[in-house]
């Protein structure tokens, strides 16, 4: 598992919860959860080194299946420790995030407007300095093919929001040195 963003996080969330219902089911659904985990990224950023991930999310989020809106409320933190060097670093992340289906089947291709608000991205080290805050509001058009997002247009952006303005890469730039891997 690469580590991304908390943008990406906190959508991996949301997809993982969409499912598919009928035109005839309730207007709304919703949902709540925590998600706490842990896991191992051998080859942290492409470096070949092994990143431990530990996880505590909530998640709120409804769902108004006859119109392919979807909306989620998620707050957590994810640790990153190196295990060689004991090097941490602590992502906080908050906000709502709106998902409305623009064209095409929701559970199949389509595209869709996403919305992110609030706090989706603030790494620090262990010791407090900051190394990437995203926060505001942005709004992106999102093609999904086979599942996956093959274009990712950016419409509104009122930030900061320097990792998504690198198009994630100031996330593989950074957090390699600030987890003491050498490069």
């Amino acid at each position: 598992m690469r580590v991304r963003s908390a943008f990406l996080i906190c959508g991996l969330a949301v997809a993982g919860q969409l499912v598919s219902t009928p035109a005839t089911a309730q207007p709304l659904d919703k949902g709540h959860f925590r998600d706490v985990f842990t896991d191992v990224d051998d080859d942290f950023c492409g470096t070949g080194q092994r990143i431990d991930i530990a996880g505590n999310v909530l998640v709120n989020e409804w769902q108004a299946p006859h119109k392919g809106d979807f909306k989620t409320t998620a707050s957590g933190k994810i640790t990153l420790t190196n295990p060689l060097t004991g090097d941490t670093a602590v992502s906080r992340f908050a906000g709502p995030t709106w998902v409305v289906n623009i064209s095409g089947d929701p559970e199949g291709d389509h595209v869709q407007q996403v919305t992110v608000a609030g706090l989706p991205e603030l790494w620090k080290l262990a010791h407090g300095r900051v190394l990437i805050r995203d926060a505001g509001y942005v709004v992106l058009l999102q093609t999904i093919e086979d599942d996956e997002v093959v274009d990712n247009e950016v419409l509104i952006n009122k930030g900061p929001h320097p990792d998504l303005d690198s198009d994630f890469d100031l996330f593989c730039e950074v957090m390699p040195a600030a987890l003491g891997i050498e490069g």
